[in-house]
Parts: structure tokens; C-alpha cells; sequence
């Protein structure tokens, strides 16, 4: 087997020796079984949250400004926690630091069930972001460490099944618990799956570290702290105050100075803290890349439709949840699938075939009407699901197809951290762009409105009809043009929608180009130099 193992491009691990083997299980999968409840529920946190904003806005008599914080800054932790988990990692070990980051994110999730005001609610969910940040990163790298470049593709689907089934999972809860209970067990459910998974990790997971410890990279560290959040900080504000703002203007353009900046230190320094000569491999930038238009196809979707569904289609949240769960549990059925035609197969035709898929699929949401039955819909979404299965995940093998095990850890920071920013850009654009839209199109539908128009004829029919039940005729023509304006403005947002859908479709047909340049893995031999990794 070892021999096997190694003409595939890497050394057997020892549990595949029969070394660690428990309950019949190899130690790979026992890794994914200890780490699965960390990614579950940290991502299912970051989505189950906002139902509930406007719940909470309501229970602190905060305003909308105020109560946005409570998502803002969870995102800004994790952003800027990220890149200094991979130091920490190789310093003091990824076990170590995988247990204590999800030990605070389980301690964090209590406070905010117990939180007593908007103020302590925000930094009990500063200190969840900072400990959800190791959370995604960390079990990746640890997953990927154990299972050799051949067998990633059924990796990484089992890791893909909570990453992409909590947040289709997560509107669907909030929206029960928020009208059939008491919020606070928004957050109280983390504790228990926490606590659960830091157990079965205490037991299972290996201490892994680098035998080489790198200084700390102080310059790196400031510049991608500032850099990453005010970018961050920037574009979630773009959201609600447009991108043309002067304080949107000004954290994005320091924050691109940080960034810039921070890739000159970081390619001076022998031993930076986010590695971005990873970009000199061609797999890792492609599958960036691809992972970056996929990213805002997916969330793009999830972003919107439920607003769609409940804004224009009158339906409640938990309604408008329940829609997307027959695709969320597709999903989880199909990732397994996907991943083995990616060890079987490759993952250049596996991926092109899904980005065409989920190019068609995003298509066919822009032409989303008022009277689009719930059957055609949840065939789109049931479609989209099939081809996220085939795409999404395995962009992620693509990028860590040549990355040494040493540098792991390192890779996958890098990788998440991008990711975070570009679903928070992806998000921001799509909501900006139906904002802007709409008054486009109210405008372009108010001047066909004529008095020889079929609107306008039917505005005169209306007044009359409003005037023979006693209104004046200035009253019933106000009260016409109100009731029509509402029609057009209707529809107008409706057209608005389906142009971001357009836009998100035309995002992912430029990743199944990226995904066209892709190129075979690297399988060398094994090389008797390469840094070994310690195991304590």
C-alpha cells in the first residue's frame, strides 16, 4: 500500500499502515469525523444570524445602523483572525490551536445567548469571529494533510456537505426558532455541537506543527489586519450606502493601499505571514480564481432569492426556507458523487461540466416572473445544487493540488481569508446593483405611461371608478396613479432582480473559461528532503 501511496505523490500516512485505526475507521476519516462539527457550526452561525436581525433590532430598540453590527463584526473577527492561525498553527501546533479557537467560539456562542444589550451581544460575537476563524481553515488543512492528492476529491465533498448545507439550513432554523422561540437559542444551539466536537477532537486529532518555527511576520500581520478589514468593513457598507460614498471610497482605498503594501512585505520576507508566492503555482491561482466567481454565484443566489421570495412573492421566512431546503439536502446526497468523479475522472471535466450546468441554471433564475410556479423554480434550484456539487469543492482541490503538506495550513488560510472577502464583495455588488436597477427600470416603465397607453387608459378607468364611489376627481386621480405606481414599482424590482441573477450567471460563465486552463496535479515522487511534519 505505502508503495502504492507513494507513486501517487506522497508518503502513506500511518493510520492507513493500520497505525491509529479505531472503530474500523481509517485516521483520515476519523480527522473528518473530529472536525466536521467545528465547520457545521461555524458556518451555520454566520448564516443562521441573519433572520434574526431584524428580531433583534426589536428586542434592543437598536436601529439599523447599530444592529448591523452584530453581523459586521463577526465578519471583521474573522477576517482578521485568519491569517494569524496559520502562524499560530505551525508555532504551537494545529491540534492545539484548532481546540482553543473552537473551545472560545463555543464559550463566545454562550455569552451571546446570555447577552443583556446590544453592546455586550456585539462583543460576544467579535470574540465568536475571532474563534470561528481557525475553525474553516484549520480542519481543512488537517483533512487535506491526511489524505493523499488521489482520494481530495471525496475529501473534500465530505467536507463540502456542511459548508454548503448550513447555509441553505440556516434561514430554515433561524426563521422556526425566531417565530416559534426564543432567540437566544440561536446562539445556545452552537453549545452543545460545540462541545461535542472539541471532545471527539481531544481524542482523535494528532498535535501536528512545523519543526522549523517561523518568526512572526509583524509588519505582515498589521498590514493584512488593516488591509483585509477595512476592505471588508468598506464593502458591507457599500451594501446599504452605495458604493459611490465617501466612507465607502475611504476604507476601500485604504484598504487597497494595506493590501498593496502588504504584497511587497510579504514577497521581501522569507518567512511572511500570508504566503502569496502560492500564487507562482498555477492550480492554486486558477483555482482561486474559479473559487472566487463560483463563490458569488452561490451566495449571490442565496443572498437574494429569499429576499425575492418574501419581498415580491409575499411569502413568510420560514415559507420562503423551506423552498430552498429540497436543494440544500440534494446537495449533501450529490457532494459524494462529485467527488469521486473527481478522483476518478480529474477535476478539469468534472468542473466544466458544472460551471455550464450552474451557468444555465443561473440563466434561467433571470427570467424569474410573479407567476413563476414553485414546481419550475425548485427545478432550477434543484439544478444548481447538482452542478455547486461538481464545481465549488473541487475548485478547492484544484488550488491545493501542489501545495507540500508543510505548507498547508498556510495555503488554506490564504485561500479562506480570500473568500470571506469575496462573498462579502459578492453580496455587497449583487445588493447594490438590484438597488441601483430598480429606479433604472421604474424610470424607463413610468415614460411608456401616456394617455393613449394601455396603462394610461386603464389610470382613467380606475379614477372613474373611484369617483362614482365619492371620491373627487382630484382625489380618485391620485389615488389611480398611487395604486399603478405601486404596480410599476413592483415590477420594476422584479426586473431589478432578475438582472443581478443575469449578472451573478454571467460571473460564473467566466469561471468555467478559468476552468478550461487548469491543469493535471502533480504527482512526483517522494522526496527524501521535504520538511517532515511533527507528531506528537
Amino acid at each position: 500500500m505505502s508503495d502504492a501511496r507513494a507513486l501517487r505523490g506522497g508518503p502513506a500516512p500511518a493510520a492507513e499502515s493500520g497505525e491509529g485505526r479505531r472503530f474500523g475507521l481509517e485516521y483520515k476519516w476519523l480527522v473528518v469525523i473530529a472536525v466536521i462539527f467545528g465547520i457545521f457550526t461555524s458556518v451555520l452561525d454566520a448564516t443562521i444570524v441573519n433572520i434574526a436581525i431584524s428580531k433583534l433590532q426589536a428586542v434592543f430598540g437598536a436601529s439599523l445602523d447599530r444592529i448591523q453590527w452584530v453581523s459586521t463584526g463577526y465578519t471583521l473577527a474573522l477576517t482578521v483572525s485568519i491569517p494569524i492561525f496559520s502562524y499560530l498553527a505551525d508555532r504551537f501546533g494545529i491540534k492545539r490551536i484548532y481546540l482553543i479557537s473552537s473551545a472560545l467560539f463555543v464559550l463566545a456562542s454562550a455569552l451571546c445567548g446570555m447577552a443583556w444589550s446590544l453592546e455586550s451581544l456585539v462583543f460576544a460575537r467579535i470574540l465568536q469571529g475571532l474563534g470561528g476563524g481557525a475553525l474553516m481553515p484549520l480542519a481543512t488543512a488537517q483533512i487535506y494533510a491526511e489524505f493523499p492528492p488521489a482520494e481530495r476529491g471525496r475529501a473534500a465533498a465530505t467536507l463540502g456537505v456542511p459548508v454548503l448545507l448550513a447555509p441553505a439550513l440556516g434561514p430554515t432554523i433561524g426563521g422556526f426558532i425566531i417565530q416559534y422561540a426564543d432567540w437566544r437559542l440561536i446562539f445556545y444551539l452552537n453549545v452543545p455541537i460545540g462541545i461535542v466536537g472539541v471532545l471527539i477532537g481531544m481524542f482523535i486529532l494528532r498535535e501536528r506543527r512545523s519543526p522549523v518555527v517561523r518568526p512572526l511576520d509583524v509588519p505582515g500581520l498589521i498590514l493584512s489586519t488593516l488591509g483585509f478589514a477595512s476592505l471588508v468593513y468598506g464593502i458591507a457598507e457599500a451594501g446599504d450606502k452605495g458604493w459611490e460614498s465617501l466612507t465607502v471610497a475611504g476604507f476601500l482605498g485604504f484598504g487597497l493601499l494595506c493590501i498593496i503594501l502588504l504584497v511587497i512585505v510579504e514577497l521581501g520576507t522569507p518567512t511572511p505571514l500570508l504566503d502569496l508566492r502560492l500564487f507562482g503555482d498555477w492550480n492554486f491561482t486558477c483555482g482561486n480564481l474559479l473559487t472566487w466567481t463560483l463563490q458569488i454565484g452561490m451566495f449571490g443566489a442565496l443572498f437574494l432569492l429569499p429576499i425575492f421570495l418574501q419581498s415580491l412573492r409575499g411569502l413568510s421566512p420560514v415559507q420562503a426556507a423551506l423552498v430552498l431546503m429540497p436543494s440544500a439536502l440534494l446537495t449533501a446526497v450529490m457532494l459524494p458523487i462529485g467527488g469521486i468523479l473527481v478522483d476518478r475522472l480529474g477535476a478539469k471535466p468534472v468542473i466544466i461540466t458544472g460551471a455550464v450546468a450552474l451557468t444555465l441554471t443561473s440563466f434561467a433564475l433571470s427570467h424569474l416572473t410573479l407567476q413563476t410556479s414553485f414546481l419550475t423554480l425548485q427545478f432550477w434550484l434543484l439544478g444548481r445544487s447538482v452542478a455547486l456539487s461538481f464545481t465549488l469543492q473541487p475548485a478547492q482541490v484544484v488550488a491545493l493540488y501542489n501545495v507540500p503538506k508543510e505548507a498547508m495550513g498556510r495555503a488554506v488560510s490564504l485561500l479562506n481569508l480570500l473568500r470571506q472577502v469575496i462573498v462579502a464583495f459578492g453580496t455587497a455588488l449583487l445588493a447594490t446593483y438590484v438597488q441601483n436597477r430598480t429606479p433604472v427600470h421604474y424610470a424607463h416603465m413610468a415614460e411608456r405611461v401616456t394617455p393613449i397607453s394601455p396603462t394610461g387608459q386603464l389610470i382613467g378607468r380606475m379614477a372613474a371608478l373611484y369617483q362614482s364611489r365619492g371620491l373627487s376627481a382630484l382625489q380618485a386621480q391620485a389615488a389611480a396613479l398611487r395604486l399603478i405606481g405601486l404596480q410599476v414599482r413592483l415590477q420594476a424590482t422584479l426586473l431589478s432582480f432578475r438582472d443581478a441573477f443575469l449578472l451573478a450567471a454571467v460571473i460564473v460563465a467566466s469561471g468555467g473559461l478559468i476552468a478550461l486552463l487548469l491543469r493535471p496535479a502533480h504527482r512526483p515522487a517522494v522526496s527524501t528532503d521535504a520538511e517532515p511534519i511533527l507528531i506528537e
